[in-house]
């Protein structure tokens, strides 16, 4: 991630050196209470208070039923000073000084957060409040990677900047907790930070541990990485492995693995941060690279053996072959980071290859500024690409982070363009988080200081943008439309999906978007006019996954769209092919004058129910094409199209073409085909090729001029 582009952070903690709410307040602050606000001298003050262990040296991770020790420290602290702990039994005072206090007592049940207080005994004086958070006794062993539903946030722009980082306080981790985040993750520079050698600087390395430690102690699961440094790792990628460069990854990992051997599996490792990765062979030697990760924390012992390693991978997710073998199963995920389009989420000035997009989301389009709307990468492009990642992944017990996501406003605007704008920031942030928790991904904001937590007091500078991260709703578009449908379900039966959903305040009826494909949802609603919260779709095909979306309606517009739900029906499918085109165009546009439009239709059908209809009006001899992009198809494979040319037609070359990641042309024209009937016409992809594809699809010439309709169906490899 580029440092200069992002937002502020969020984290949580052990016990808040200023943090939490007192006397009814809710603010995030610690609460010094002085004795002068109740019309009394002002005598102890105190500024924190610790969990150490019985050293009163080291923050300690408590646990209901185990012997807790607890440092307060501040000034003027008197044998008056009491320390109370929810459900904090036999609470011992061990010793006061005029600046340090200690204490002893062993908390109860249950577990999770308990509020610290700290009052003079004499007046009855609230000192301080704060908070900690009590995890189980002996807790079961962590077999998932993380908490689900996710809701990560970074510590970013602290502990990873080179520049010199800023060290987030107690009070940030527990604010964050409090707010409703359960994990975090902390981008580390350990190269910048080591000597000559490659010995990473013990300061540093205290550093790195108090954040765990903090995070920890406030509830979370915690993520450290190899981040960008200088990109000593990430920008150094080849074909082969570099011994040398192995050599010192291997060592900056042995040391820390090292160092955190006896932590459990709230804490993780990630492997780096964003590899710079834009071939298959360089993904292969990055695989190479995570064998020697993946070796190194193993071979540390401790805790090591069986934490949970995360893969950061850039790059086409269909280069990844395999991952590394590992010694301990079942404990290895892969991480991806997403901000797209970038030209709306983190790149807000115009660009050599495109301008700067203010609004994204299909009803977060301002009509009063509409060429900085978003042509591409919105609702859809995005469920895609989550569905790409559970299909491959999650679907196979592999666990995926998104360890980075987000979207700033784009500074400079004014009136309504700044109002539509930060509606369409607040919408990304919202949608992009529950889709991924809704396709069994652990989304992590990417937060820096001050946005959307201050990171001395924790304070929340930004509420709106937390709400929508937490699971709470973002603003509807401006216009007066609706907030967006939430609560969506779908429910499969014989030749039906029955989607319901609750109910939007101000909305006088639903549109539902069905696809058979997530994220290729048509333009316009498959259903409209839906007056209930409930709604079943019959006449599908068995066998057969359909993806809806629901969206609110009123006389001022539509709402943005609900998270997608799918359902299967039972039965086999009678067209299986990756394009049946059974619920709608599954993404492909045509392209040329002589093409006014595809459509699905029952018209022809090559198999299942439906086909693509391709309508041709053209007025002269022409070349067109109708085509689709992205796609994943092994090299050397087949690609089959089943087209269906009606008698009479002007249609006299049928080309299916593919242009590969790198642009490289394939086509196999043919001229000879049955009028009247359906044909089959191949396409053999070369083994040289690269996917995904960037283009796939079938140019159709005509001899003259000529009104009707192609059809194209189960379109396979």
């Amino acid at each position: 991630m580029k440092k200069h582009f992002v937002l502020a952070s969020l984290a949580a903690a052990v016990l808040l050196a200023g943090c939490g709410g007192s006397n009814g307040e809710t603010g995030t602050g610690a609460q010094a209470v002085t004795l002068a606000a109740v019309g009394k001298p002002v005598s102890a003050s105190v500024s924190a208070v610790k969990s150490t262990n019985s050293g009163f040296t080291a923050l300690s991770t408590l646990h209901v039923g185990q012997t807790a020790y607890f440092q307060v420290l501040g000034s003027k602290l008197t044998s008056t000073l009491a320390l109370d702990v929810t459900d904090c039994a036999g609470m011992t005072t061990l010793s006061i000084t005029t600046t340090e206090a200690h204490y002893r007592c062993t908390p109860g049940s249950p577990d999770g957060m308990k509020t610290i207080t700290v009052r003079d005994k004499t007046g009855g004086t609230t000192l301080y409040t704060s908070s900690v958070y009590v995890q189980p006794t002996n807790p079961a062993p962590i077999t998932t990677a993380l908490p689900m539903p996710t809701r990560g946030f970074n510590l970013g722009n602290s502990l990873e900047a080179i520049w010199g980082y800023s060290i987030p306080s107690q009070a940030v981790y527990t604010s964050a907790a409090n707010a409703g985040f359960n994990a975090v993750r902390i981008p580390c520079a350990w190269a910048s930070n080591s000597d000559a050698s490659g010995n990473i600087d013990p300061v540093y390395m205290a550093k790195v541990k108090q954040a765990v430690d903090y995070s920890i102690a406030a509830g979370m699961y915690v993520v450290i990485n190899v981040h960008w440094d200088g990109g000593w790792f990430d920008s150094n990628i080849g074909d082969t492995v570099d011994p040398t460069l192995d050599a010192k990854y291997r060592n900056v990992w042995s040391q820390i693995a090292a160092a955190f051997a006896g932590y459990d599996n709230h804490l993780l490792f990630a492997a780096a941060n964003e590899p710079a990765i834009n071939t298959p062979t360089k993904m292969k030697t990055l695989m190479s690279y995570y064998q020697s990760f993946v070796d190194t924390v193993r071979a540390a012992g401790g805790n090591n053996t069986n934490r949970w390693l995360m893969l950061p991978i850039q790059g086409d997710v269909s280069w990844i072959a395999a991952l590394p073998s590992d010694s301990t199963p079942g404990r290895l995920g892969v991480e991806f980071h997403n901000y797209t389009p970038s030209l709306f989420t983190i790149i807000h000035t115009d660009q050599s290859w495109g301008n700067a997009i203010y609004y994204w989301g299909q009803s977060y389009h301002y009509s009063g500024d509409p060429s900085r709307s978003a042509t591409w990468g919105e609702e859809g492009y995005n469920d895609a690409f989550y569905q790409q990642l559970t299909d491959q992944f999650v679907s196979k017990g592999v666990p995926v982070m998104i360890g980075e996501y987000q979207a700033a406003a784009t500074p400079g605007l004014t009136g309504a363009s700044q109002t539509w704008n930060n509606a369409s920031r607040l919408y990304w942030n919202k949608y992009l988080s529950e889709s991924a928790r809704a396709h069994g991904l652990s989304p992590f904001y990417w937060s820096t200081p001050n946005a959307p937590f201050t990171y001395d007091t924790g304070a929340i500078t930004d509420s709106a943008l937390v709400t929508a991260l937490t699971g709470g709703v973002a603003p509807p578009p401006p216009n007066g439309a609706p907030y967006a449908v939430t609560g969506v379900t779908a429910t499969a039966g014989t030749g039906q999906v029955t989607v319901s959903w609750n109910a939007v305040g101000g909305a006088t009826s639903y549109q539902l978007y069905r696809t058979a494909n997530s994220g290729s949802e048509p333009a316009t609603p498959s259903v409209s006019g839906v007056t209930g919260t409930t709604f079943t779709d019959t006449g599908l095909n068995p066998g057969t996954t359909y993806y809806y979306r629901v969206v609110a309606v009123n006389s001022s517009g539509a709402s943005g769209f609900s998270t997608e739900a799918s359902a299967s029906t039972p039965g086999t499918n009678p067209d299986p092919a990756k394009y049946h085109f059974e619920t709608d165009t599954q993404s492909w546009t045509p392209n040329g004058a002589q093409v006014t439009g595809v459509a699905t239709s029952t018209a022809q059908h090559y198999a299942g129910q439906r086909s693509l209809a391709v309508n041709f009006s053209s007025t002269a001899a022409a070349i067109s094409s109708v085509e689709t992009s992205g796609v994943v198809v092994p090299s050397g494979a087949t690609i089959t199209f089943h087209v269906y040319i009606p008698a009479g037609s002007q249609i006299t070359t049928v080309e299916p073409y593919l242009q590969d990641y790198n642009w490289g042309w394939t086509s196999n024209p043919v001229t000879s085909f049955t009028p009247g009937a359906w044909n089959t016409f191949t396409l053999t992809v070369p083994s040289a090729s690269i996917t995904p594809l960037q283009r796939l699809g079938l140019r159709l010439t005509t001899g003259a001029a000529w009104t009707g309709t192609l059809y194209i169906d189960s379109v396979n490899w």
